[in-house]
């Protein structure tokens, strides 16, 4: 359960707030600097999985990812800086590492692409890097393919942001709903 958390609250760690070229800006709601996800998750890794709640307060300088149990009990927290990036998890001692990456090597052995996921969480591709769309006749994404996820757009909300997202590889899934987001 624990390693799960991790491996979560990692791939949730970072995000930028500039647009990227080539994306209709008809098709997608504008990037804000600082936002705020309030949703719940799950994760699927093998035979293990987990699900709860996750709110993620990020800003160009910060971003911290609390996720919790449904009945709201903390079950890790992670914290990126100006100092790096902080795991902190019950009854453990908090790790840290200078990034995500990083961090994910020591918690669980293997590095994780992680860039990407603040950026596929807003419907748009990591501007660093290589990518597949599919769009629908709206221009919205319905699947993105990139640094070897698959990126599944479920729903959209109203307001044109992303609602359900699925983000897979290697026997690893993530669902997330987005239940708030509230843009600066």
């Amino acid at each position: 359960m624990v390693r799960l958390a991790a491996v979560l609250l990692l791939a949730l760690t970072t995000a930028c707030a500039t647009t990227s070229p080539g994306i209709p800006t008809d098709a997608v709601v504008p990037l804000s600097a600082n936002w705020t996800l309030q949703g719940r998750i799950g994760i699927q890794a093998g035979e293990q999985s987990l699900s709860g709640q996750i709110r993620w307060q990020h800003s160009m300088e910060t971003d911290e990812v609390l996720l919790t149990s449904p009945l709201g009990q903390g079950v890790a927290r992670i914290v990126r800086d100006v100092d790096g990036v902080a795991l902190e998890v019950p009854n453990q001692p908090t790790r840290r590492a200078p990034d995500a990456e990083s961090l994910t090597r020591e918690a669980l052995g293997y590095t994780l692409p992680v860039a990407g996921l603040g950026w596929w969480m807003q419907a748009r591709p990591d501007p660093d890097g290589i990518f597949e769309a599919t769009r629908n006749g709206a221009g919205r994404l319905v699947q993105l393919k990139q640094q070897g996820w698959v990126i599944d757009y479920l729903q959209y909300a109203a307001d044109g942001r992303p609602r359900k997202l699925t983000v897979t590889r290697e026997g690893l899934e993530i669902r997330l709903v987005a239940d708030s987001w509230e843009a600066d």
